[in-house]
C-alpha cells in the first residue's frame, strides 16, 4: 500500500499523465476504499471471514497486476481503484480472523503486534520500490513483487483452517450444577 501513497503519482507521470491528473487518479483510492470497506465488511458478517479476507488480498494482487500491465493513466486508475477497494477492508477483517484464530483474550496483543509491525513493512516496501526504480528506471519489478505478495497472502489466508492455534480459554466460574455433573 505504501507504493501507491509514495510512488503512484510519479508512476502515472511516467505514463504521460500530468501531476494534477495523476493526483486525481490517486484520489479514487478514497472512494473505492469506502465502497470496499462497506462491501467486504458486509460480506465478512455473512460468510467465512478468512475467505473474505483472501478475496480482499487478491484484489490487492490483481490491482498491482493491473498497474504493472497498464500503459495509460486510465489503466493505472483502474489498478489503484481495485487496490483501493481492499485498502481499509483488511483492517477489520484481520481483527476478525485474528480473534477467530487466537481467541479474544489474545486479540489485543496479536492485533497490536500485526499493526505495530505493518508500518515497518510498508516503509521498507516504499524504500525498496524507490531503489528498484533508481537502478532499473522502471517500477515493473516492484509492481510484480507487490502483485505476488498480494496473491500469496490471498492463498495463505484462504487455506482451510484445520485447527485453532490457540483455543479460547473461557473464564467460567464453576457452579454447583457444573461441579455436580463433572463428578
Amino acid at each position: 500500500m505504501g507504493f501507491v501513497n509514495a510512488h503512484f503519482v510519479a508512476y502515472a507521470e511516467g505514463l504521460g499523465a500530468g501531476t494534477v491528473l495523476a493526483a486525481g487518479a490517486l484520489a479514487t483510492v478514497g472512494v473505492t476504499g469506502v465502497i470496499g470497506a462497506l462491501t467486504f465488511g458486509n460480506l465478512g458478517d455473512r460468510y467465512n471471514t478468512r475467505y473474505v479476507l483472501a478475496v480482499a488480498y487478491s484484489f490487492r494482487g490483481i490491482g498491482y497486476g493491473i498497474l504493472l500491465l497498464s500503459g495509460s493513466l486510465w489503466g493505472a486508475t483502474i489498478g489503484v481503484m481495485v487496490i483501493g477497494a481492499s485498502w481499509t477492508t483488511v483492517i477489520s477483517l484481520t481483527g476478525s480472523v485474528s480473534a477467530d484464530q487466537f481467541g479474544l483474550r489474545r486479540l489485543g496483543t496479536v492485533y497490536g503486534s500485526i499493526f505495530g509491525v505493518m508500518p515497518l513493512g510498508a516503509a521498507s516496501g516504499v524504500w525498496i520500490a524507490g531503489k528498484i526504480y533508481d537502478s532499473q528506471g522502471s517500477y515493473d519489478i516492484a509492481l510484480a513483487a507487490a502483485m505476488a505478495v498480494g496473491l500469496i497472502a490471498a492463498v495463505v489466508i484462504g487455506l482451510p483452517r484445520y485447527r485453532q492455534l490457540a483455543p479460547e480459554i473461557k473464564d467460567i466460574q464453576p457452579t454447583a450444577a457444573t461441579v455436580a455433573t463433572a463428578d
